[in-house]
């Protein structure tokens, strides 16, 4: 056995030895669920007690709680959760006992604020992992967008989280490219989450029930993705209130009980929800219209439309309660962008050009809870991302007539995963997780001309896994959460082992300290160009058997303030050091497929705050963040990195200062109104610093020669700084009796230039530099509807 191996042993006893000290004979425990007792969604982050003593949990996103170690005798247990109704009941504990008690809250809105205190202290006493945030359905609405609210929009005004530009909703995580990014959907992992090219995620926030975000240090239960995990829970739809079918025979099976709807200048959008067989079910839609009111517009002119663009997307949501102790839930989701147009450049010359790309996931999950002791979760989920380009050039001749040359490109991945979680819940002061997955990858490129295939490639790896993860809290000051992920990729020979661990310690009752350190790795990639200043979409391709996969450590250490009133303060510190980086290989040979990509290495590291109020008329946050982000990267092959090659570098998508401010205040019971403002430094890019006639072949015969432009070192200049502010007014409405809200919002409302890149002119001299900008002020309406 080696000297790594024995570690990791070492590593695993540590996690184990543990459980042999804490039995505690004589003790009881309690568990149960917390539902809205008007829809019968689960109450997430409630704060559960027992009266008089320091028993308590907190519950979890989906509505349980588990109370261990408590000693025989009569209790009172409260439930306190954000905007609802305290709930008290007197219970008995027996030794040995394993009751269930599940509460329904009813809600008290003019109550809230303090309540939301309680529940906030209760996260803040309650969480060990650092660099964690949670945003509600609430927070994600009421942050002004662009056209419509947008989860991806609300992560980028966080602290260590920033967008490539205005046009890409991209998550850039403390330096991580975006396919560094973990993103579940009810637990079935997306790979393009985007629609128009990025500029709009692909999931409805009506739809979101709570959404959890870990920029780094994250523990062993997430695993293929180096920089961040975001877990999107959808909402379950109200199980009370079936008005549909309810006196029918149907109504025992289905109904409906409300529904929400939403008109913007970009899309239309749909939420239902309603009872189900022992359960409930949801189902949301959206759809652009710009091809329909196109198709107006060019009717009423009598014209041709000779373009289309849309994108739509659904979720499904269903679940059923066989009985006390299982469920079954499905899930659905399904979003596609189209994009289609037809140019005639000429009488002669034509373009036909159709583009259709989007993602597909599945889910079937199977919740298993025997006892207060163990709950397990199986998930079985499939999920498909591709994209299909054909593109027709068509040119007509008088003699020979029509001659055309037709292009397809496809690119598609499935991914069938099978995963287990079971969480121990040891003792009051123990919880044990352990699961383990298996991924079966389908990756398929393609690429023909006039039906002859130039590129088919193929992969179809498998990748297992399986983790082991321990949260202890050895004393009332010091809780400490180890792990051990151990993957297979079948593409390589070796095992991967990634440790994690973290702790919490309470330097006070309202001071914490927090920190974390962790091995990831990575086995899928995109070969996106660290130049794209539009990101459209991703290639996906799979780490090949030539190629190491990429990997790094978190190192994070932070500091969180408790400080009354809703209030907390935090501040982190984190170093990413990246022993291996992928890139695309500018040297590649065409016919040595394994030349397409080069390793390379690259660090990463920061300094972030934030202030966030979750309670009271005003709410938000304030964050600053300082990075330093740079790739370092042997291009040539001369076993030397420089800068002066451009093989030391920062990526375009680097910032060093970001701040954001964000901020709601609710008026009055009626009115609300938010303000957004990010300022942050330039983007880098590399400049021009000269041009020079060459013979390039581009000029005429009567002068060869044209102008080329000459480079200054890679993105070694900087755009100037970013600043933008937006601005929105909610206000409720009933027309004709049906509940809604009416809704301004104005993007970038000083109307600030932004710039997204430069181009030079070199026709004149000197040189004329052209900025094309980002978003201008963009005034948008729209309205909410529900019934």
């Amino acid at each position: 056995m080696t000297v790594k191996h024995r570690k990791y042993k070492a590593l695993l006893f540590f996690l184990l030895a543990p459980l042999l000290l804490i039995a505690q004979p004589g003790r009881g425990r309690l568990s149960g669920y917390l539902h809205d007792a008007t829809t019968g969604e689960p109450l997430m982050y409630a704060n559960v007690v027992l009266v008089g003593t320091d028993f308590g949990a907190a519950s979890s996103v989906q509505g349980f709680y588990v109370i261990s170690g408590i000693p025989p005798g009569s209790y009172t247990i409260r439930i306190m959760m954000v905007g609802y109704k305290s709930v008290e009941r007197k219970i008995g504990v027996d030794p040995k006992s394993d009751q269930r008690f599940d509460f329904e809250l009813n809600i008290e809105p003019v109550l809230g604020e303090e309540v939301t205190v309680t529940a906030e202290r209760t996260r803040f006493k309650e969480q060990v992992e650092i660099s964690r945030t949670s945003l509600s359905f609430r927070e994600i609405k009421s942050a002004p967008a662009f056209i419509e609210s947008d989860l991806f929009r609300s992560l980028q005004l966080l602290p260590g989280v920033q967008a490539q530009n205005d046009f890409s909703s991209a998550l850039i995580v403390r330096g991580g490219s975006p396919d560094e990014n973990l993103i579940l959907l009810d637990g079935t992992e997306v790979y393009n989450p985007y629609h128009i090219g990025g500029v709009f995620s692909t999931f409805n926030a009506d739809a979101i029930s709570d959404a959890e975000f870990l920029a780094g240090g994250y523990p062993a239960e997430f695993g293929g993705r180096i920089s961040s995990v975001l877990k999107i829970t959808s909402k379950e739809g109200d199980s009370k209130n079936g008005r549909l079918t309810k006196n029918t025979r149907l109504g025992e099976y289905w109904d409906v009980s409300r529904g929400r709807g939403e008109i913007s200048a970009l899309s239309s959008r749909l939420m239902l929800e309603g009872p189900a067989y022992k359960g409930g079910w949801m189902f949301s839609a959206r759809r652009t219209y710009f091809d329909q009111l196109a198709k107006t517009y060019y009717l009423i002119k009598g014209d041709d439309q000779n373009w289309q663009y849309y994108f739509y997307d659904t979720q499904l949501k269903i679940y059923s309660d066989i009985n006390p102790k299982n469920r079954l839930t499905f899930s659905s989701y399904a979003g596609r962008d189209r994009l289609a147009f037809l140019i005639n450049t000429n009488l002669t010359n034509q373009i036909d050009f159709d583009w259709d790309w989007g993602n597909y996931t599945n889910s079937l999950v199977w919740r298993w809870v025997p006892n207060s002791k163990f709950y397990s979760e199986t998930f079985l989920t499939c999920s498909n991302y591709g994209f299909d380009v054909d593109l027709t050039i068509s040119k007509t001749d008088s003699i020979a007539g029509t001659a055309a040359t037709n292009a397809l490109v496809k690119n598609n991945l499935t991914d069938w995963t099978i995963k287990h979680k079971l969480t121990w819940f040891v003792s009051r002061n123990h919880t044990v997780a352990f699961g383990l997955a298996v991924k079966s990858l389908a990756l398929e490129f393609e690429q023909e001309i006039n039906a002859i295939p130039y590129f088919d490639l193929k992969e179809s790896p498998l990748i297992t896994s399986v983790f082991l993860q321990d949260k202890w809290q050895i004393s009332p000051l010091l809780t400490i959460q180890f792990g051990l992920r151990t993957t297979k990729y079948e593409l390589h020979e070796r095992l991967y082992f990634e440790p994690r661990a973290g702790f919490k310690y309470n330097l006070t009752e309202n001071l914490l300290l927090k920190g974390s350190w962790g091995r990831y790795y990575q086995f899928l990639f995109t070969t996106n160009d660290d130049d794209e200043i539009l990101r459209i979409v991703d290639f996906w391709e799979p780490v090949t058997k030539s190629l190491k996969a990429p990997n790094n450590q978190h190192f994070i250490v932070g500091l969180e303030r408790w400080l009354g009133a809703g209030f907390t303060g935090t501040v982190e510190a984190y170093y990413k050091p990246y022993a291996t980086i992928l890139a695309n290989n500018p040297a590649n040979n065409p016919a040595d497929e394994s030349d397409d990509f080069i390793t390379g290495q690259g660090v990463a590291w920061g300094l972030e705050f934030l202030l966030k109020k979750t309670a009271g008329k005003f709410t938000g946050w304030l964050g600053y963040s300082y990075s330093f982000v740079e790739k370092r990267i042997d291009f040539n092959g001369d076993g030397k990195i420089e800068r002066a090659r451009d093989e030391i570098y920062h990526p375009n998508y680097y910032r060093p200062h970001s701040g954001n401010f964000v901020l709601t205040y609710q008026i009055n019971a009626k009115n609300a109104i938010s303000l957004t403002w990010s300022l942050s430094s330039g983007q880098p890019y590399t400049p021009v610093i000269g041009k020079v006639y060459t013979q390039s072949g581009y000029g005429g015969l009567e002068n060869p020669y044209s102008l080329s432009t000459i480079y200054g070192r890679k993105n070694s200049a900087q755009y100037p700084a970013y600043y933008r502010g937006d601005i929105g007014w909610l206000m409720d409405i009933q027309p004709f009796g049906i509940n809604g809200k009416f809704k301004v919002q104005i993007i970038n409302f000083t109307n600030h230039f932004n710039a997204l890149f430069y181009s030079w002119d070199h026709k004149h001299s000197p040189s004329r530099v052209y900025a094309t900008g980002m978003f201008p002020i963009i005034p948008t309406v729209g309205v909410e509807f529900e019934f």
